[in-house]
Order: structure tokens, then sequence, then C-alpha cells
């Protein structure tokens, strides 16, 4: 589950996917036209029984050969462009991404699943 191992000068360094999921969480609400970030079944069980979970609606997938694919579920705001409002998602969950792990997504999925005011 970790998606990065860098060694340094003083041994290794790893970023957990969760870390990759938050910064992505927290990306993602940073846009304009995101009305909030869907529960996926396994952070609605998470939530149900005590252990609040923020980003774990987002899914980071991690590969053997260093890189992620990240997907958001989403909803969008009533009265904005869904294919802009996902594009941009995926613009600031790459550059949040990359700035605060040195690692550059494989993709980005965002899947939109309904709109709501």
């Amino acid at each position: 589950m970790m998606s990065e191992d860098e060694k340094s000068d003083l041994g290794l360094i790893k970023i957990h996917n969760n870390v990759i999921a938050s910064v992505s969480y927290l990306a993602t609400l940073e846009v304009e036209g995101v009305s909030r970030i869907c529960d996926n079944l396994r952070s609605s069980f998470l939530n149900m029984i005590g252990k609040k979970t923020k980003s774990g609606a987002i899914d980071v997938r991690s590969e053997k050969t260093d890189t992620v694919s990240i997907i958001v579920p989403l909803i969008v705001k009533y009265g904005y462009n869904i294919p802009e409002v996902a594009l941009k998602v995926q613009e600031k969950v790459k550059v949040a991404v990359e700035e605060a792990t040195d690692l550059t997504p494989k993709e980005i999925i965002v899947k939109i699943k309904g709109v709501e005011k």
C-alpha cells in the first residue's frame, strides 16, 4: 500500500496511499463547482464504526513501477459545466500530488456520481 519509496542518506522514505488520497481530497474540494466527494462502501463502513475518514472515498492504486492512479468520485453543484469541473479537478489533483510527493499520477479518473444544489 506504499506508493513511493525513496532512499535518502538517512534511510527510506515511504509515502502511503492514504497520504496521496488526503492530498487529492483537499485539492478536489478547492475546485469551484464541486459540491462534495462521494462516500464509497468502504468509507461509509469506516464512518459507521467510528473511524472517520475524509479521504476514504478517493481510491489510490499504486503499481510496481512507482506510478499511481487516483479515482475521485464526486457530486457537482447544479449549474456548473460538468466536464469543466472534472477537468479542473484532474488538473488540481495532479499539481497538488506532484508538489506534495514529487510523484506524477499516471491517471486521475473523475467519476461524476450526481448533481445537487
